[in-house]
């Protein structure tokens, strides 16, 4: 995920006292779980063609996350609010765990 999302998720995690190591681990596994949702999320509203185009974008990415968000941001309608809505059913699935 973008740096502004790595910054959001250790605010509203509560990750921000953690030593450096520790919270860029539990940033990442927020990220990953968050990357995950916002692609089947993302894949729910795709037609055939931007689906062939997406699984093209992703074997070249490799793992360039980076390449994939940029590619889901340009073709999918409201991608900024999966992003917000999926961040905001991560917290509160993970309520209390990282409270």
């Amino acid at each position: 995920m973008s740096e502004e999302i790595n910054k959001k998720i250790a605010k509203d995690f509560g990750l921000n006292n953690m030593d450096s190591r520790e919270q860029e681990e539990m940033v990442e596994k927020i990220g990953n779980l968050l990357f995950e949702s916002v692609v089947e999320r993302s894949i729910d509203v795709m037609d055939e063609k931007m689906m062939g185009d997406f699984e093209n974008t992703v074997t070249e990415a490799g793992g360039d996350y980076q390449k994939v968000i940029a590619f889901l941001k340009s073709n999918v309608p409201g991608f900024n609010q999966i992003v917000s809505e999926e961040l905001s059913r991560l917290k509160r699935a993970t309520l209390g765990i990282f409270a």
